[in-house]
């Protein structure tokens, strides 16, 4: 793998990995792998809420959505 990268930048990770007794590879390929776990960890919204516990007072079982287009139309006459 080929990689290019601003001239600016080696000088500062060459300093980097000295100071915390590092190569610059493996730090490199410890950030790769951190961005790798996270992109991994990433779950969707909707995956989320279904897993939450209905809030204090709502019917777990109500159809929100119906129950939201409900209360609009006779909120606003629809």
């Amino acid at each position: 793998m080929n990689i290019t990268i601003e001239e600016t930048v080696p000088a500062y990770i060459k300093s980097y990995a000295a100071a915390r007794q590092m190569s610059v590879s493996q730090i490199i390929e410890d950030h790769l792998k951190s961005i790798a776990r996270s992109a991994e960890q990433k779950r969707n919204i909707l995956e989320v809420i279904d897993e939450m516990d209905a809030p204090v007072g709502i019917n777990a079982d109500q159809d929100l959505v119906k129950a939201y287009h409900e209360a609009r139309g006779e909120k606003y006459g629809n």
